[in-house]
């Protein structure tokens, strides 16, 4: 497979994710040092999350000792996405496997669903014969793989390079890291909030974040979280239904 025309088309296709992966990457193993996570632990976490923005979030609650079935759903609600991606993109390996199809979900990402993704749909207008479907969904899932395994694995050993440099920070610096995470997320909602609908959302769970922390501790932020999202999601609702 590894020496198939799609496979190695798909690793070049995969130069630019791993150009992002390695600074994001990065930055998320420093800051899981200044969390005060082992290196096992991070590296681990990759390897099995796959997923910059749950595994973040999830650097604060664990250093903090927080529940583990409150850091399992919150990861949970942020991967979500991942079901919709993986339904999307599997009509295009035709006749693989269902356990193999199972077994790569795991490579899906947001880098490694739109590139493929948009790849397909661009050749989506080629006519395929019936008996070329096997062989026109096996070349796609070996364009795939090439693309998200190679991904995947600068993402895992990227992370441990950056837990490695943080060792060698001066005394005091990774304090400095911590401010990484909210950085990281401010990044994230700037360059979502569009739209009147957003910016009403990004005003309530400014003025509810401390509020609702400050009720419970352990729950309330996740609680308030979930509640601004679903309050958001029906506004968004009712303006598109408003006649224009």
């Amino acid at each position: 497979m590894i020496f198939s025309s799609s496979f190695r088309a798909g690793v070049k296709a995969a130069i630019p994710i791993w150009i992002a992966y390695v600074s994001t990457s990065f930055t998320l193993g420093m800051a899981a040092k200044a969390y005060g996570l082992h290196l096992g632990e991070i590296v681990l976490m990759s390897a099995l999350v796959f997923a910059a923005p749950a595994q973040f979030a999830a650097l604060e609650p664990l250093a903090s000792g927080k529940p583990a079935l409150q850091i399992l759903l919150i990861t949970f609600l942020i991967n979500l996405r991942f079901l919709v991606m993986s339904a999307a993109i599997a009509p295009y390996f035709g006749r693989v496997k269902r356990a193999v199809l199972l077994l790569s979900s795991h490579l899906i990402s947001i880098s490694t669903f739109i590139l493929p993704y948009v790849h397909f749909q661009r050749q989506s207008g080629k006519v395929v014969q019936a008996e070329g479907m096997e062989e026109w969904g096996r070349n796609n899932f070996h364009y795939f793989l090439g693309l998200a395994a190679t991904s995947f694995s600068v993402w895992v050993v990227g992370t441990g390079f950056g837990y490695w440099a943080a060792l060698h920070v001066p005394a005091g610096y990774e304090e400095g890291l911590k401010f990484m995470l909210p950085g990281y997320f401010a990044c994230i909602l700037t360059a979502e909030l569009k739209g009147k609908s957003a910016l009403l959302i990004g005003m309530a769970s400014f003025l509810m974040a401390v509020p609702g922390a400050m009720l419970n501790t352990d729950w309330g932020w996740l609680v308030t979280a979930l509640a601004i999202g679903t309050a958001g999601w029906g506004i968004e609702q009712w303006i598109q239904r408003v006649p224009r």
